[in-house]
């Protein structure tokens, strides 16, 4: 029997699949005389009919059926060998578990894999959004292999024993407000005492997320609204509605009509943001928590 091209093949298997030369055509980009040109060659190649053409498109003849079979096998064990010859060039696709609490997943983890996958493209990532103590959780079960938590005054405190922990930057608040408001227009940071009697956009969520209420040392603060998404509670700010805090690794996703600005105040010690890993990780987790680290020269300066 002459040699069935894998062309040949892939058509034999479109037109059996779709039941018409054209379905064909436009599921492999090819002009519908080319695909009656690779259904022959295949034909001539069997040295039988392998569709029997009407009115309403092609039935597949036994040997079609056959050929067709053959077809999806062959090209998929052709895959496989692409897929293992692209391996032995470059290495074995790695998948990463990572995870983060919302305001992390928001900005600081995108941005470091996009760093780490400039270091090894061969990465590939599982990413869960979760409370922090569901992420210590996770990563203790071994369901997940990186987390990004928070710690902190107001946050629950995870059990970390017996994990690795490598402190992240980006855990300070600042408070956003609409550009054009007077606060915005302060060089330096904003006495706490200015923040006393601004209404605030706070948020609603489990009990065990952060809740990035009003400013956390001030007391009987004036709450305007409650909205459960960073995206409810800046659009509510951009709006000119109130004012809202906002933890600094938000900042290269906050939209240019709100200002970031600093706080003085003494009586808040800060919260910590973590990077957490079982210590059998692997070097692929290593290039996550490296990545996570650094200085991330491609994001917005608040």
């Amino acid at each position: 029997m002459p040699e069935l091209s894998v062309n040949a093949l892939r058509v034999v298997r479109a037109v059996a699949a779709h039941g018409s030369l054209s379905g064909a055509a436009r599921t492999l980009g090819y002009s519908q005389p080319a695909i009656s040109r690779q259904v022959s060659a295949a034909e001539k190649a069997v040295g039988q009919p392998l569709f029997v053409r009407g009115a309403r498109g092609v039935t597949t003849t036994r040997a079609g059926e056959l050929v067709a079979r053959f077809a999806a096998e062959t090209l998929a064990g052709l895959d496989r060998l692409d897929e293992r010859l692209d391996e032995l060039a470059h290495g074995p696709e790695v998948r990463v578990r990572v995870g983060a609490f919302p305001a992390a997943n928001a900005a600081l983890l995108p941005f470091a894999l996009a760093r780490a996958l400039r270091r090894q493209p061969r990465l590939s990532f599982t990413l869960v959004e979760a409370s922090s103590p569901q992420l210590v959780h996770q990563v203790i079960g071994k369901r997940l292999d990186v987390a990004v938590v928070a710690s902190g005054p107001g946050l629950p405190q995870p059990a970390l024993e017996g994990l690795r922990i490598a402190p992240l930057p980006g855990g300070e608040l600042r408070v956003g407000v609409p550009r054009g408001h007077p606060l915005a227009a302060l060089e330096g940071a904003v006495p706490v005492r200015e923040l006393a009697h601004a209404p605030w956009i706070v948020g609603k969520g489990a009990r065990d997320e952060p809740q990035f209420g009003a400013w956390p040392t001030l007391t009987d603060p004036l709450i305007a609204f409650r909205a459960r998404s960073w995206h409810s509670r800046l659009g509510l700010v951009a709006a000119g509605l109130g004012i809202c805090v906002v933890p600094d690794i938000l900042a290269p996703v906050v939209p240019e009509n709100i200002v970031l600005v600093r706080v003085d105040d003494p009586n808040w010690l800060g919260r910590s943001i973590l990077a957490i890993s079982r210590n059998d990780g692997v070097e692929a987790h290593e290039v996550i928590i490296r990545a996570l680290r650094e200085p991330a020269a491609d994001q917005r300066s608040p």
